[in-house]
């Protein structure tokens, strides 16, 4: 069995075993077919509204329980991140940001500040979009940024569409965010996409060249290693 089969496997025998803890074997495996049958996969059976799920298939309280497995999923995940976790390269800003976005059917916008030594300070949900955007508000970035006492950030942000390759707008509020924070004395050190279960730093991607993120601040070991594996 391949892994992407496997992992459906598994949320399927997920999503019965709420149904099943609700009602009889039969009736779960019942509702898990219908569901099957209205919806592509277990992603979307989670990410749809309450009506959706009740439509026909299962009940209030059923819809209800299933609604918040992605965001019980999100807080695990999460939890397991120190308050304090070292964040110092491209690659744990990924594993750290990855969480964020499990079930999330919109696109979203946060905010990961960091001290000197690489240090979690924050991670704030900057903005909220729809299916395909979200407005960038740069005011948004640099008052978290201040007010968060950061020494350097990261911009992070999801495609629940799947594509991960950046959009020209994406680059665009990359270089505004790094301009704007090289005036207030604050490093941009990437901006992570998360598209499903995969993550793309527009820095380790080369979307702005690497001259650009090493001149806010050449010395800074954070800014100067932050590529490496």
């Amino acid at each position: 069995m391949k892994r992407s089969e496997l992992r459906r496997a598994r949320c399927d025998a997920a999503i019965e075993g709420v149904l099943d803890f609700l009602g009889p074997g039969a009736e779960a495996q019942q509702a898990l077919r219908r569901l099957s049958e209205r919806f592509q996969s277990p992603g979307a059976i989670l990410e749809s509204d309450l009506a959706a799920l009740a439509a026909d298939i299962v009940d209030d309280t059923e819809a209800e329980l299933l609604s918040h497995i992605p965001s019980l999923a999100r807080v695990v995940r999460r939890a397991a991140v120190e308050p304090r976790a070292l964040i110092d390269t491209h690659r744990a800003a990924a594993d750290c940001l990855l969480p964020l976005f499990i079930g999330v059917p919109i696109e979203q916008f946060f905010l990961l500040c960091l001290d000197a030594g690489g240090r979690q300070i924050r991670c704030s949900l900057l903005q909220k979009g729809t299916l395909d955007q979200t407005p960038f508000y740069l005011g948004s970035v640099l008052q978290c940024a201040v007010t968060s006492g950061a020494h350097a950030v990261v911009l992070c942000h999801n495609h629940p569409g799947g594509t991960l390759r950046p959009s020209q707008a994406d680059i665009r509020c990359t270089l505004d965010a790094l301009n704007a924070l090289f005036a207030l004395g604050v490093i941009l050190l990437d901006h992570i996409i998360v598209a499903g279960q995969k993550t793309v730093s527009i820095r380790e991607g080369a979307y702005l060249d690497q001259e650009v993120w090493i001149q806010q601040a050449p010395e800074d070991r954070l800014n100067r290693n932050w590529l490496r594996t």
